[in-house]
């Protein structure tokens, strides 16, 4: 593989109702009764460097804005900073008064490299009250419909008021091709401006009909008042496709363990997996799923989104709900379940199966695999004709020879993007090692006490996985992304939220028990 291909491999792993305002402005109160028929779809808006991929939405149903994500990149023939992106003419106009760098994170490349990336936070327009309106417009420029409108309110304060829960604003500046930590002579330099919203909190008050007069929504942020982002719009009847909005996934083994009981170390393990909509059609026959070239070049009908190696992706800060990693993990005994000790070589990502946990080091076992196979994703740079090969639903795993008795549980994680509707949701199933009593897992968080309403809990946001044991099989150390392990990726998020509403040093209010070792991720106070 070139050199090139191996430094975007490391950088892509470490990758309801309403019917109308009542008030004269996008921010005015809704009083009317809800009166709509249909349940509401959450849209997404995606604009980079003000363009967006045209849309074309089904049917009538009512819309609330659940992901709005606006980038703005500049590049920079020398290391300046976020110079060049403050005196942009995109983001000019923005309050840049008080922006200081929060973080410097170094990332490993398996050519030899490094990547740079400092990030940069405290800017005024960063931490003001703001939000966003989208106007739907006819052929001839006018405003049809109600706007959509989404509150992000401030940076460092949650109101009832708020429509998004995650609210991430901030700027980086990214050097590529570092001769080492601490050596960036010879890098080349991109900034970018990151202003994501997503998560919606408040469907029920905010969805709005998009007549089908509409040609363009017309997205504005009100701290760049005078600029606006337009995306492209068709419209198609719901029954001019054979799948609806919504999305689930489910697992299910392909045969059952050979003494019809449970399965034994060095036996395999075969599970098939099915992606629905919301009304339970099969997005794919079974057999196979779409060649990596058809989702990517948006072909695939269905929606169905893998690992996108064009967005550079980062914990917390940037993307990361859009890189679509599609992944199953097999982790297990469930009484043993805990963050994984191992640093995983990368290398090893392009075997039959990613060894994620051992019991040598670990106590339990876990082991994924990508789909497509990194073979494929990857391979493709060398061989293009990899990626328009089928991709098979069925994932084998071979159960290690060292591998405890107990219950294992088979996790999927997955991203559809179906008519201007993003998801992302997941699946498990549990199976039996070496003994058919079942283990239990017991949490040692609380993590629940704040996640369990609706819109926040863990069948909603993140993965849309509500089943906390799969957390522990894929959350490992990779060498090339050391904050993929899942202490540290809870602590970063918590840490670096200017919106949790609690001392993150204070280890009580997450953990049930003190923990035995110093937190990990947490930034100096």
């Amino acid at each position: 593989m070139r050199a090139r291909h191996w430094l975007l491999f490391a950088v892509a792993c470490t990758s309801f109702w309403g019917c109308g305002a009542n008030g004269d402005g996008p921010l005015a109160e809704v009083s009317e009764a809800v009166n709509c028929s249909q349940a509401p779809v959450g849209l997404s808006l995606f604009f980079q460097n003000g363009h967006a991929t045209p849309l074309e939405l089904l049917g009538d149903a009512p819309r609330f804005l659940q992901e709005i994500d606006l980038t703005e990149s500049v590049p920079s023939p020398t290391d300046q900073g976020i110079l060049p992106l403050i005196a942009s003419n995109s983001v000019r106009a923005l309050d840049w008064r008080g922006v200081q760098q929060v973080e410097e994170i170094w990332i490993p490349g398996l050519d030899g490299t490094f990547s740079r990336e400092r990030y940069y936070r405290n800017a005024r327009w960063m931490e003001a009250s703001s939000a966003f309106s989208v106007v739907a417009l006819d052929a001839s420029g006018r405003e049809v419909g109600s706007p959509l409108v989404a509150r992000a309110g401030k940076d460092d304060q949650r109101t009832p008021q708020d429509d998004g829960f995650t609210r991430r604003f901030s700027a980086r500046q990214i050097a590529t091709g570092c001769a080492s930590v601490g050596d960036c002579s010879g890098a080349t330099f991109s900034t970018e401006a990151l202003i994501q919203l997503r998560d919606a909190l408040h469907p029920e008050r905010d969805a709005r009909v998009i007549p089908a007069l509409a040609s363009t929504l017309r997205l504005t942020f009100d701290q760049l008042p005078h600029q606006h982002y337009d995306v492209a719009l068709t419209h198609a009847a719901a029954s001019s496709v054979p799948f609806d909005y919504g999305f689930s996934v489910s697992l299910q083994p392909v045969a059952g363990p050979a003494n019809h009981s449970f399965y034994v170390p060095g036996e395999s393990a075969s599970f098939r997996v099915t992606f629905k909509d919301g009304q339970g059609t099969r997005l794919y026959q079974p057999g196979a799923l779409p060649a990596y070239n058809a989702v990517m070049s948006g072909q695939d009908q269905g929606g169905l989104r893998y690992l996108n190696l064009g967005l550079q992706t980062r914990l917390y800060y940037a993307l990361k709900h859009r890189e679509s990693n599609l992944l199953m993990v097999l982790s297990g005994p469930t009484d043993k379940l805990k963050t994984p000790s191992t640093v995983l070589d990368p290398n090893l990502l392009f075997g039959p199966q990613v060894p994620f946990a051992t019991v040598a080091v670990d106590g339990f076992t876990a082991v994924g695999a990508t789909i497509p196979s990194a073979a494929i994703t990857f391979g493709g740079f060398s061989d293009p004709s990899l990626w328009d090969l089928p991709v098979s639903d069925v994932v084998t795993f071979t159960i290690p020879a060292d591998a405890a008795p107990g219950t294992y549980v088979a996790a999927v994680k997955a991203r559809r993007e179906f008519a201007g509707e993003a998801l992302n949701r997941a699946g498990s199933f549990d199976i039996q090692v070496g003994q058919v009593q079942h283990t239990s897992f017991v949490p040692k968080t609380a993590c629940t006490s704040c996640h369990s309403e609706e819109r926040t809990q863990f069948a909603t946001i993140l993965h849309g996985m509500a089943d906390r044991r799969t957390c522990f099989g894929c959350h490992a150390s990779l060498g090339i992304e050391p904050d993929n392990v899942l202490d540290i990726r809870v602590h970063t998020i918590h840490d670096r939220s200017d919106r949790f509403g609690a001392n993150v040093h204070n280890c009580s209010n997450c953990h049930l028990a003190t923990p035995a070792s110093p937190a990990r991720g947490l930034l100096p106070p």
